[in-house]
């Protein structure tokens, strides 16, 4: 868990948020770091490697986008079912949030927008060292 304090319960309020099923905030190396109440700590482990991978790839499209280095911000994956919104949380960390179909997709990521502004310093996830090979 995050040292800097339980972000769990601001997870459960977001996804309170019509159509939203599951939230889970993970540290760039995809390990979780909280989760909202409906994700077990497996799923939320899955989905945290899954999240890690997807921001990674969805980075190397910026090149696509524009000439320019521009940041990565946001990747968006659509299934028949709903949704995955994965966001830039903080330096080092990423929210992930599913959920159904009928969701008001902008409304929605509005809502989590806040929600990272309100998790704020407890989101920065320190890098982690490699302890066999200290710099």
């Amino acid at each position: 868990m995050n040292p800097t304090g339980d972000i769990n319960w601001i997870l459960d309020e977001l996804v309170t948020f019509p159509e939203t099923r599951h939230a889970v905030v993970l540290s760039a190396d995809g390990m979780m770091v909280g989760s909202s109440a409906d994700v077990d700590r497996d799923l939320a482990d899955t989905v945290s490697a899954i999240a890690s991978g997807m921001q990674s790839l969805s980075k190397r499209g910026a090149a696509f986008v524009q000439s320019e280095p521009t940041p990565w911000e946001q990747t968006m994956v659509s299934f028949s079912g709903g949704f995955l919104f994965l966001l830039a949380a903080a330096e080092g960390a990423y929210l992930i949030v599913s959920a159904g179909r009928d969701v008001d997709i902008e409304a929605l990521s509005y809502h989590m927008g806040k929600t990272i502004d309100r998790l704020g310093p407890a989101l920065r996830v320190a890098p982690r060292h490699d302890l066999a090979n200290p710099a």
